[in-house]
């Protein structure tokens, strides 16, 4: 028996497969307090095949260029050292078998520091699953067999919040990057953070005219850890030409998440302007 361990998605015999998760985990960012210091996830299978799933933990975070490209950073130790609560956190059960349409409720609690300074402090749960391989022998006698074990990987946000809190932006500056043939337009905030704890907010954009009128009005959540910048695209071919407006915005607030877990903040407002020959 041929025994392979591919991540999502996998190329086999010259197609190309794509995998969808077969495990699902509520909710997608958990939150505890220094009041309390646990809280449940529930790990469910909807495939037809036993799951065997573990837990682990890292520290990372979202890091935004100047341009707005996002790319997860792990390994930051000089970070970690001031924000990763990876060491803190324990769940229960770690390891686990789910049959088929079987939930696991999973009980996570955070032993934390007692000389801990006020903040919000996080690591990245990875929840890897893959399908129970098949015990050796199973194969047809005289036949050969070929099982593709496909290891999935979910992260959940883990935040442990303790003492006074705050979160804060202060957009320091706005830019429009005109595409090709002025048919797609970037919105580039630039901003720094504030306080002691993550942004977990929403990105607004409205494009008005020269007559103040509205004519485009998108949003994005966004997750802003540090001081950097957030990039919203869209379609500017249905505009006219001529000189727009751009007003963006930051508020505290998450569709994805209870307003009793965000830490509110002041919305700020900045203006800029882009022209569509």
């Amino acid at each position: 028996m041929l025994n392979n361990k591919m991540i999502i998605a996998t190329l086999l015999t010259g197609f190309l497969f794509t995998i969808h998760a077969q495990v699902s985990i509520s909710p997608t960012n958990l939150f505890i307090t220094s009041e309390r210091r646990f809280e449940t996830l529930l790990v469910m299978n909807s495939s037809d095949v036993a799951q065997e799933v573990s837990l682990s933990w890292e520290f990372g975070y979202p890091k935004a260029d100047d341009s707005g490209n996002i790319n997860m950073i792990y390994g930051d130790l000089e970070q970690a050292s001031l924000h990763s609560a990876a060491d803190w956190i324990r769940g229960f059960p770690k390891n686990f078998i789910l049959e088929p349409g079987a939930r696991q409720t999973v009980r996570v609690t955070v032993k934390a520091p007692r000389q801990l300074n006020a903040g919000t402090y996080w690591s990245r749960l990875k929840t890897s699953s893959t399908p129970v391989s098949v015990a050796v022998g199973s194969a047809p006698p005289g036949g050969i067999s070929t099982q593709i074990n496909i290891e999935f990987n979910q992260i959940t946000g883990v935040f442990y919040k303790h003492g006074e809190l705050s979160t804060g932006l202060q957009i320091t500056g706005v830019r429009n990057v005109v595409g090709d043939n002025t048919q797609q337009i970037s919105v580039i905030a630039q901003y720094n953070k504030t306080g002691n704890s993550p942004f977990l907010g929403t990105m607004a954009v409205k494009v008005f005219d020269e007559s103040e009128h509205v004519v485009v009005e998108q949003q994005v959540l966004v997750s802003i850890y540090f001081s950097g910048a957030r990039r919203l695209e869209f379609d500017a071919s249905s505009l006219p030409k001529g000189n727009y407006d751009v007003e963006v915005s930051f508020h505290s607030g998450r569709a994805d998440i209870p307003d009793l877990d965000i830490i509110p903040a002041t919305t700020v407002t900045a203006r800029g302007n882009f022209t569509k020959l």
